[in-house]
């Protein structure tokens, strides 16, 4: 996946869940007369949610990416059997 589509990702994951928790916190209002605390309530909601979605979209991308070449990945069986002598 290249950074562009990556990054499109994240943001639609984000702004999505926005629109959708002030769409419905707008929909609460008007039914039940309680402007604005709905919309703000679950503004907030979806702010929320959209700051988990990011999470849980950066570690799958990161999960299913390979490590580039010559990166260190932590101590590994080498480095412990060095350490034992």
């Amino acid at each position: 996946m290249s950074g562009l589509a990556r990054g499109l990702r994240i943001g639609t994951e984000f702004i999505a869940a926005v629109l959708v928790g002030a769409g419905i916190g707008y929909l609460i209002d008007l039914g039940l007369g309680t402007s604005p605390w709905g919309l703000l309530i679950l503004l907030l909601m979806g702010f929320a949610a959209g700051i988990l979605n990011v999470i849980r979209v950066v570690a799958e991308m990161n999960a299913a990416s390979p490590a580039p070449p010559g990166s260190d990945m932590g101590p590994g069986a080498e480095d412990e059997e060095r350490d034992e002598k």
